[in-house]
């Protein structure tokens, strides 16, 4: 049930107002029972995998609390999430390293290939659980005695395929927290779902249409194709996993519960890479910040450390996006981008011109645009073949028809709004505005939504890491 199909339409309209008939003491429960039955319809195997890796992340919360070897039991917790994700999600990439190795020694050895399905959200319930060992093991908190509460908090159907990371501190007190139907949650909640459908089935999914043509066969395709098919894949992205993201939150308002803010208008108010991650992902860049990079580094630390801490960060990123030296160059690339821009205080002056920080954001969106071929491009045999491309002299445009026409209009109404809304999100920025522009809002975005669009359940791109 993609959130972009009509079986979720009905699922959720099952759902929501059951929840406000269910007694208070036993939401949780029939949230806890609709999400597990949303995951297990996307395969009944993962969500054996996803109650199993409960109960194991649960009794290690219980032991950890309890001061007995504390550190043998977060190793061993550790060791069991990391393998969980090794297990469905490189071992295959390793193996094939290893026998890359083999052939290369003349060995006659061979690892052979195992059929694994990657388990959807893996990556993100699994981080949820390593952060929520973390805090207890740092004693930032108690274990919750309620086991259904823990067990909401990693499998809440909104968040649970592509988050965002939640946090236990701000869930866990909304899941205890009394719920009431309350006018404000449902028409914050649908006006986000609302803005999330538009970005993903009228600007994503049309612009998916003109970038898998180029990029499938680009040798066939000019210079400027490439370019433009480029800087487009990185709108398609981003309209894509924040249409997501905007989706999910809205659909855990309608039952009184705020996720955290994932993006922050990262395109267009950019001002360097290091601001574009403060703004973009923010779930898991935090993460990685909090128990990733400040452990590592400390507070007070040196350059090289704080250098050293960075790299690791944006290299484990990559790790976690995918099984492959892509991926890997990838975070290697935003590490080096942020290195070079600490180096030469690129974007901390403050009251810079209107040009300078015009330039100062398009040049951020060049250089994201460029490090994004490398999750787009499978090999590093695809990124030569479209550098050739652009190293040539061809300057014919593909139009791509109707879809990119269609793109281009509500990837304009995207832009246009998020240089507007800055730090807001659209529920915030709509909702202060008068009836007669909100419902104007709402009747152009559902009327373009049904006219250029496919409710189909077209797959979201994050759903493969």
């Amino acid at each position: 049930m993609q959130f972009n199909s009509i079986p979720f339409l009905f699922f959720l309209l099952c759902v929501v107002p059951l929840y406000y008939l269910v007694p208070q003491k036993h939401k949780n429960v029939f949230l806890l029972i609709c999400s597990y039955y949303f995951y297990f319809c996307a395969k009944p195997e993962y969500l054996i995998l996803l109650l199993a890796s409960t109960a194991v992340n649960y009794l290690s919360a219980c032991l950890l609390e309890r001061g007995n070897a504390k550190r043998v039991v977060l190793y061993f917790s550790l060791l069991f999430n990391i393998g969980l994700l090794f297990g469905f999600k490189y071992l295959n990439f390793f193996n094939g390293q290893l026998n890359y190795v083999f052939q290369q020694f003349r060995l006659d050895i061979h690892i052979p290939a195992f059929s694994i399905i990657l388990p959807v959200g893996i990556s993100f319930y699994t981080f949820m659980a390593i952060g929520y060992l973390l805090d207890i093991y740092w004693g930032d908190r108690r274990r919750d005695r309620n086991y259904v509460l823990f067990s909401l908090y990693l499998a809440f159907f909104p968040q649970i395929l592509c988050g965002p990371i939640g946090r236990a501190k701000e869930l866990i007190p909304q899941f205890v927290a009394k719920s009431v139907f309350k006018y404000d949650n449902f028409s914050n909640g649908f006006r986000l779902m609302l803005w999330g459908l538009f970005k993903k089935i009228v600007v994503a999914d049309n612009l998916g249409v003109y970038v898998d043509a180029v990029f499938n066969n680009a040798s066939r395709h000019s210079t400027l194709t490439v370019i433009v098919a480029t800087f487009l894949y990185a709108f398609q992205l981003y309209a894509d996993f924040s249409g997501y993201t905007d989706v999910a939150r809205g659909i855990a308002r309608l039952f009184g519960i705020k996720l955290m803010v994932n993006f922050r208008t990262p395109y267009v108010n950019s001002t360097s890479v290091t601001d574009y991650w403060n703004r973009n992902h923010i779930s898991l860049t935090s993460w990685f910040r909090d128990y990733v990079y400040y452990p590592f580094i400390g507070t007070n630390t040196g350059r090289l450390k704080r250098y050293a801490g960075i790299l690791l960060m944006f290299l484990l990123s990559g790790i976690w996006h995918g099984a492959g030296w892509m991926f890997i160059t990838w975070g290697l690339i935003q590490a080096i981008y942020l290195v070079v821009e600490d180096l030469l205080h690129i974007g901390k002056k403050k009251n810079v011109t209107w040009a300078a920080r015009s330039f100062n954001q398009l040049s951020t969106f060049i250089l994201v645009s460029i490090g994004l071929l490398f999750f787009r491009l499978p090999t590093m045999a695809d990124l030569c073949t479209v550098a050739r491309v652009i190293a040539g002299n061809s300057w014919d445009l593909y139009t791509g028809g109707r879809a990119l026409v269609f793109a281009a209009i509500g990837l304009f109404c995207v832009m246009l709004l998020d240089r507007f809304m800055d730090k807001k999100q659209f529920d915030e920025y709509i909702g202060g505005k008068p009836l007669a522009a909100r419902w104007a809002c709402y009747l152009t975005l559902t009327m373009m939504i049904f006219l250029v669009g496919n409710i189909d359940g077209q797959a979201f791109i994050y759903f493969q890491f």
